[in-house]
């Protein structure tokens, strides 16, 4: 063999060996790189211009957590902007994207703090970083938030995700039948019973009387204290039997503070399904 091509084939293997043991590609998961213990990643679109964070600044990111088939989590239904800030020296294995980048990450569920996440099992992170931000350009956004505008932006952004139509009323409650009741109303004095489970917008339950199979929650109707008002008020619309999703917004369900658990933050819209058992 030529002496000059055997040196351009050795230096071709040379530099495929090194491409190879950089990207060091994941027998386990296919396509996909381990870019630190336990956590893989897989680049789909690149960004245009490669900047890459510093050691101070915050990733704005678009992003959807997967177990399964399961959305647990969505950011947007975080905020009006639909995405959240992450600083990036807690978000290290983030270092391996630039500005504008998307890409999938796999990671252990127990690895990531927030509500909703498995503890086992590994979680699909698909994320997209939209920006890189300065401390100071992350404060100036969050200062700048309408919380009564970006209430309405989500509610009207899971209405058209999930295909549901309806109206508020003044309150700007949504109430949307799922079976109508052929019972009683609701009336001072008499034991209603009720089945209910709450969720955020991501799908994320927060409250709930139990199981299915579970006994339904016993209130005396008219006595102050016993679930949100927007609860009450759509149960007094409805009849024994019927069943409805509601919307809330925050004035009616856990208000400025958000819920004393932490899990609902402030201003914060909710959605609740309903069964009205019984009014006896």
């Amino acid at each position: 063999m030529d002496l000059f091509f055997k040196r351009v084939l050795q230096s071709t293997i040379l530099f495929l060996a090194l491409l190879f043991s950089q990207c060091n590609p994941s027998s386990k998961y296919p396509g996909f790189t381990e870019v630190e213990k336990g956590i893989y990643y897989k680049l789909h679109i690149p960004g245009e211009n490669g900047k890459k964070a510093g050691e101070n600044d915050f990733y704005e990111v678009r992003m959807q957590n997967k177990f399964g088939e399961k959305i647990f989590f969505d950011s947007d239904f975080e905020n009006a902007r639909g995405t959240l800030f992450m600083q990036s020296s807690a978000s290290k294995y983030f270092s391996v994207l630039a500005e504008g980048d998307s890409a999938t990450f796999l990671l252990p569920g127990g690895d990531l703090m927030m509500p909703g996440m498995p503890d086992t099992g590994m979680v699909e992170m698909n994320v997209k970083i939209v920006r890189i931000l300065s401390a100071d350009e992350v404060d100036k956004l969050e200062k700048a938030d309408d919380p009564e505008m970006n209430e309405q932006i989500l509610i009207q952004r899971y209405l058209a995700k999930n295909k549901l139509t309806g109206k508020p009323d003044t309150a700007g409650l949504y109430v949307i039948p799922e079976k109508v009741g052929t019972g009683a109303k609701p009336t001072s004095g008499k034991l209603v019973k009720v089945k209910y489970t709450g969720m955020l917008f991501n799908n994320h339950v927060f409250d709930s009387n139990g199981p299915e199979n579970a006994a339904p929650f016993s209130m005396i109707w008219g006595q102050e204290g016993q679930m949100l008002p927007g609860i009450i008020n759509a149960l007094s619309h409805m009849k024994a039997g019927g069943k409805a999703k509601i919307i809330l917004p925050s004035p009616l369900a856990f208000g400025a503070d958000g819920s004393s658990t932490g899990i609902v933050p402030p201003h914060t819209p909710v959605v609740y399904e309903v069964e009205l058992v019984s009014v006896e």
